[in-house]
């Protein structure tokens, strides 16, 4: 997957831009406050999800203006294509196109454009609570999976229709015999979800830990563990069957008393976790930012990876300020081992990427972009592992 072209048109602080990257490392520089993750955002929103940044549509137009405009033109392994995105600020809508035919919602655009973002906001994933650990699993999964979206929307409207239920539940006589009905619809979407992330996680696991291994020079190890509120103790979910889902069902009649106490559904993937550990103990309680970043970065690239195997043809990996806290050594292992892949960096510093073999260098300053001299290739060194291997 190769993006050719970028158009960008009243977004957020850019009036006007357009960029020509090339095949393989990209680095966006300047200072902070400048454009540079406005960029990065959004080549992201092509993959038809929503900003790694959360707010409202109306912060992704340009002050002043009520509509923004953005184009991409892109390459899959069989030809060249073009997408639009028009966000309405005012009305808080955004319509996209693909090849100029309007899709019916902008997530229909996943399955098109295929990328792999980190930013700082990611350093949540470790640090914060399991919300944003499972929506990384959910964004990761949806790409490789098509129907685990359908399957996830379906799922959280069930959820809503549940938890009404039971936040009115004086109003309903005999509620826990007829919320029998929508605990069975709920445990067939929750079961295919569980058994979707359990194959996920152990694909994950490999990956990372092999990654991260070699950020740190084989001096730590990375671990996964998911943390099922339906499934913890039992013989994990590997195909959807009758069992499952009763044992799924039994679950939710056993918290019944104790989800109508608190007037929601207390079990099921939209209260999992997902555990990351370094040599055997908890990232986020144990973990500096060094190694909180590190277990990060390990696990966007195995997504990558899983995301290449899956549907045959390397992501684009947007990395922004993703050299910040890390030592010479991951750096280097980072900069110098993305083979393959076409790579937006954005930093402050440009010396963190003098060690690129390859590359374009463009500056970002107050929403306008100058490219700069190509990165030098010197020779390549010798004995340095390759994580894509």
């Amino acid at each position: 997957m190769k993006l050719n072209r970028l158009e960008l048109s009243h977004y957020r602080n850019i009036e006007s831009l357009e960029l020509c990257p090339c095949d393989g490392i990209n680095i966006l520089y300047g200072d902070n406050a400048q454009g540079k993750t406005n960029l990065v955002e959004a080549v992201w929103l092509f993959t038809g999800n929503p900003s790694f940044r959360g707010g409202k549509l109306r912060e992704l137009t340009r002050f002043g203006e009520d509509e923004a405009r953005l184009k991409i033109r892109f390459e899959d392994r069989e030809r060249e294509q073009e997408a639009e995105l028009w966000i309405d600020g005012a009305a808080g809508r955004k319509k996209a196109l693909l090849n100029r035919v309007e899709c019916r919602t902008a997530g229909d655009l996943n399955g098109a454009f295929y990328a792999v973002v980190f930013s700082p906001a990611h350093l949540s994933f470790v640090k914060e609570g399991p919300k944003n650990r499972r929506h990384f699993l959910d964004i990761a999964i949806s790409q490789i999976k098509l129907p685990y979206r359908n399957y996830l929307l379906q799922y959280e409207k069930l959820l809503d229709q549940r938890n009404a239920l039971l936040k009115n539940a004086s109003k309903y006589r005999n509620l826990e015999q007829n919320i029998e009905v929508w605990d069975l619809q709920l445990a067939k979407a929750g079961t295919i979800l569980s058994i979707f992330r359990y194959d996920y996680i152990k694909k994950l696991q490999t990956l990372s830990a092999r990654i991260y291994e070699g950020l740190s020079r084989r001096k730590e190890s990375l671990g996964l563990r998911y943390l099922s509120t339906v499934f913890e103790g039992t013989e994990e979910p590997t195909a959807y069957d009758t069992a499952t889902v009763e044992q799924y069902c039994r679950k939710l009649k056993e918290s019944f008393q104790s989800d109508l106490h608190q007037g929601f559904t207390g079990i099921g993937p939209h209260r999992d976790d997902l555990e990351v550990e370094i040599e055997g103990r908890s990232a986020r309680v144990y973990g500096s930012q060094g190694q909180q970043r590190s277990s990060v970065i390990a696990l966007k690239l195995a997504e990558a990876h899983l995301l290449k195997k899956a549907v045959g043809e390397d992501p684009v990996m947007l990395l922004d300020d993703v050299m910040s806290e890390l030592d010479v050594s991951r750096q280097d292992y980072i900069l110098n081992h993305l083979k393959g892949m076409q790579v937006f960096l954005t930093c402050c510093d440009i010396s963190n990427t003098m060690k690129l073999r390859e590359g374009k260098v463009f500056h970002v300053e107050g929403g306008h972009l100058r490219e700069e001299t190509a990165v030098d290739s010197p020779p390549e060194e010798e004995g340095c592992p390759c994580i894509c291997t």
